[in-house]
């Protein structure tokens, strides 16, 4: 089984509003990744959020998703990923874990599919996926990278285990961008609205094929 880590407790220093809670559509951003995450091939699902973040931790709840609270937000991502990491010791035959951000909403479950197919397990791989030369997120790890995970510190994620282990990363080939688009700006959220209001983008989003 493949479990699911969505990362939402950053702080979100460029946003005046809570940018996860932000309306995109008929959706706020992080409705989207939970239901393409809910959507796919994905076994335990689990929800990272700062501890009074009751907004964050009612949209996971909606979506039935185990809602992991992690106070050391402040400390980066780090803090986020080994929170998740203890709750996936809750949990038996977890063959590996993708993990994915909470602002990226044009993520769909095929998406997050294309990455399980090419996943094998027992080889300590890292699925990556790229677009035109270029690695986004969603990645998922082999399990055995667990132990690595709760050394890093710092607001640093598992960019640091790819880059340090090259010949252990997979790269599937993605074709379109969405694996490169977050919300980090307001600027990107502008985009992320007009790229709705594009009837012929908007209705191919959940039919993603490989």
């Amino acid at each position: 089984m493949i479990a699911g880590i969505i990362l939402a407790a950053g702080e979100g220093k460029r946003f005046v509003q809570h940018k996860l809670m932000l309306p995109l559509g008929t959706k706020t951003v992080i409705d989207w990744v939970l239901e393409a995450a809910v959507k796919s091939k994905l076994g335990k699902i689990i929800l990272v959020v700062q501890p009074d973040d009751q907004k964050i931790t009612e949209r996971g709840t909606k979506y039935r998703v185990t809602v992991v609270s992690n106070p050391d937000y402040k400390d980066g991502m780090s803090t986020s990923l080994q929170k998740a990491m203890a709750e996936l010791d809750n949990h038996q035959n977890i063959d590996g874990f993708c993990v994915m951000l909470g602002d990226q909403p044009f993520i769909n479950s095929n998406i997050i599919n294309l990455l399980i197919k090419a996943f094998q397990k027992g080889n300590k791989e890292i699925i990556v996926p790229y677009y035109q030369g270029n690695s986004g997120n969603p990645v998922l790890f082999d399990i055995a990278w667990k132990e690595d995970f709760m050394k890093i510190t710092g607001d640093i994620g598992g960019r640091i285990l790819i880059r340090a282990y090259p010949d252990k990363v997979k790269r599937v080939a993605m074709k379109d961008n969405a694996i490169l688009f977050d919300i980090d700006k307001e600027e990107d959220y502008i985009k992320a609205k007009t790229y709705l209001k594009i009837p012929e983008k908007w209705c191919k989003r959940d039919e993603y094929q490989e």
